[in-house]
């Protein structure tokens, strides 16, 4: 939606659900394109020496401050933007609400170290406009997350509702049958190589069995978006190192 002339001003009281849905996940997309192009012009003054040795600490400090905030929203943007897709609960409330508590407070500091703090200004020279433009981003990122807490204060009128169309994906039934049906292939196929194979490789293949059947449900728990790309990983890599034990006891075994 179109935001109001002043930050934190946006009337939200209107918004349907999917307004505020789509809202948020702009917002995602805009944080982001603020967050890159701050990033951007600090390093260009990195690389220069002008950010290390003209503008001042506090500054400096603010404006990482700022920037870790603002990783932090985009991040907390996607996983309530996921979740409240299938239901809204408090916490997203809650969490909205901290994000536009931080940004006024990144809106007031910066605002006053600038004016207050910041000495010596080169104003005309082209790294100081850099500086400038740094200062700009920073603070209008702010100002612009101000109107989180009226989203916030919107969602309250939603708390509890639930997205049936999303919810199906992650019904636990689904997905039992869904564990159920390939631990039987499995089991299976197991049963089959038990009376092929030589005995000293059966459990070789029985653990080979039981980290396949980990993988399914990892993949499946990844699907149906209880698990976050970091955790995916995460259990995939332990999955994989769990190979090298199969590995070992083969290489015993033929030993």
């Amino acid at each position: 939606m179109a935001k109001g002339l002043f930050g934190g001003m946006t009337d939200y009281s209107h918004q349907s659900f999917q307004d505020i849905l789509d809202d948020i996940k702009g917002e995602k997309k805009q944080t982001i394109l603020y967050r890159n192009e701050i990033q951007h012009n600090i390093d260009v003054l990195t690389s220069n020496s002008y950010w290390q040795n003209n503008v001042p600490i506090d500054f400096r400090n603010i404006i990482v401050y700022s920037l870790r905030h603002y990783n932090t929203a985009i991040v907390e943007f996607d996983e309530i933007y996921k979740d409240m897709n299938i239901e809204v609960k408090q916490h997203h409330i809650n969490r909205l609400k901290n994000i536009a508590t931080v940004a006024q407070e990144i809106n007031v500091n910066i605002g006053r170290i600038w004016h207050q703090q910041y000495y010596n200004k080169n104003y005309g020279k082209e790294n100081f406009r850099i500086v400038e433009n740094i200062y700009a981003d920073t603070r209008d990122m702010a100002v612009r997350l101000l109107d989180i807490s009226n989203i916030a204060h919107r969602l309250n009128d939603f708390v509890g509702k639930i997205n049936s169309s999303n919810m199906k994906k992650n019904n636990p039934y689904l997905s039992g049958s869904f564990y159920l049906i390939s631990a039987i292939v499995i089991l299976a196929v197991l049963a089959v190589l038990s009376k092929i194979v030589h005995w000293t490789l059966l459990p070789v293949v029985i653990v080979s069995g039981i980290l396949i059947i980990g993988l399914v449900g990892i993949l499946q728990l990844r699907n149906d978006d209880r698990i976050t790309d970091k955790t995916f990983i995460h259990l995939i890599k332990e999955t994989y190192k769990r190979l090298p034990l199969v590995r070992n006891k083969q290489n015993e075994d033929n030993e």
